[in-house]
């Protein structure tokens, strides 16, 4: 690609405070986006933390970002009757945005973003997720900008569809929801000058009546590696299986739930020593209650998360809903062991069945494969050799952060597939696959 020799000045916007590196799926994507471009251009924030104790965060973002603006998320107060009342009312107009990315008083966060950028100019502002980018797109008339890019990360229409809980109590509401959720990211596609996605399957969700693709940029996470990846493991009984992720996220808190009843339970009936470990930060309350029963350990956050990866024998990821990349798989891949992981997890990956990974339908086919990999140490050598293979060829940070920065900088590679998918994306997007 070619090279960015020119310094730009570019304004981020996020949701929450993206560091530390593992704090998020935010931190996750954006703080390596942020260190690489920040040594090659001026890179300032807006950060709308959901919790006062992110802002202790901040401190190691200061060092690499010329301004960094924090601004209230209007979810954290209180808002009286009318407040509540306007939002509601607006979401039944057709040509507003979706409940979902909205706020009461939202109009607080226009009025700050204007404030805060106020007599600057920015070649470039990128956007992250979709909260409260109604807000911003309010306040753009008002900023001197050059580009507006919004990385969605996931599509807010394809988790519309497949997420389980809902504010809406109604059918009908919801579908009214998922319609205008629709609409709205197709309008916002059509507006920007690039929208970016973190896998084609999320940038393929909104159908080409909707929107058009060639303002569609597929950029995946990288892997997020230390420079020493620590290849000693800590004690913890064997054989096992493993679950790796942030253990206070709802399809996590699903996964691991479902696991448990459908698949540990049966396979302890013959195998009573086997073990079930629950790897990732946050757990929530039914996770350390998962914690209590036999067989099964839950790590909760840990100092050195290679140390627990690297003991796992096989981990099973039976992931049931959600969008985007999933970066826990990537991490159990790269560290070669094997995996079993649905349809779903393994979208925005798109490793190999068989050979990279095994595929799993049914608590029938996790339960099957889980003891053929416990009782083949050769196979599961074979296939976490292949796995990390894989992923050091496909996720490796250098190529995906030059794309990342041609693509917002308006240096878009057309002849790039990966960047920027051409075919047409399905008519609908299936809440079961």
């Amino acid at each position: 690609m070619g090279k960015i020799r020119n310094k730009n000045r570019i304004l981020f916007g996020f949701k929450s405070v993206p560091y530390p590196l593992r704090a998020d799926g935010v931190s996750v994507r954006y703080f390596p986006i942020i260190e690489y471009l920040a040594r090659r251009h001026d890179v300032d924030l807006i950060v709308i933390p959901g919790r006062e104790e992110e802002l202790l965060n901040l401190g190691g973002l200061k060092k690499h970002c010329r301004k960094i603006f924090v601004l209230q998320d209007p979810q954290r107060f209180q808002h009286n009757i009318f407040a509540k009342f306007l939002t509601y009312a607006n979401f039944l107009l057709p040509w507003t945005p979706p409940i979902s990315v909205v706020s009461h008083n939202g109009s607080e966060v226009t009025r700050g973003i204007i404030e805060a950028t106020n007599k600057e100019h920015y070649d470039t502002v990128v956007w992250a997720g979709g909260y409260l980018l109604p807000n911003l797109l309010a306040a753009l008339p008002s900023m001197s900008v050059g580009k507006v890019f919004v990385d969605f990360i996931d599509s807010p229409y394809l988790w519309s569809i497949r997420r389980e809980e809902s504010v809406f109590r109604i059918r009908l509401l919801e579908q009214y929801e998922q319609w205008k959720t629709r609409r709205w990211e197709g309008d916002v596609i059509g507006r920007a000058d690039g929208t970016i996605y973190i896998s084609r399957v999320d940038a393929e969700a909104v159908p080409t009546g909707n929107a058009p693709m060639d303002k569609r940029h597929v950029i995946p996470n990288g892997i997020n590696i230390p420079a020493e990846v620590s290849k000693e493991s800590v004690s913890l009984p064997s054989p096992n299986i493993g679950f790796l992720g942030t253990m206070g996220y709802p399809p996590n808190i699903e996964a691991v739930e479902w696991l448990y009843k459908q698949v540990f339970v049966p396979l302890r009936v013959n195998h009573p020593n086997l073990t079930l470990i629950v790897i990732g930060r946050y757990p929530s309350q039914s996770i350390l209650d998962l914690g209590k029963q036999p067989g099964v350990i839950v790590t909760g956050g840990v100092e050195d998360i290679w140390a627990y990866i690297n003991a796992i024998d096989v981990f099973l990821f039976p992931l049931l809903r959600g969008a985007g990349l999933k970066n826990k798989i990537l991490e159990a891949m790269y560290a070669g062991r094997p995996v079993v992981t649905t349809e779903i997890g393994n979208e925005g990956i798109d490793a190999i069945p068989g050979k990279e990974f095994v595929l799993g339908r049914t608590a029938e086919d996790f339960q099957r494969e889980a003891i053929r990999l416990l009782e083949s140490p050769q196979e599961r050598l074979r296939m976490g050799n292949s796995a990390l293979a894989f992923v050091k060829d496909k996720f490796s940070w250098a190529p995906i952060l030059s794309s990342y920065e041609n693509i917002t900088l308006g240096h878009i590679p057309e002849s790039d597939p990966e960047c920027n998918p051409k075919r047409d994306p399905v008519e609908t997007a299936s809440g079961n696959r």
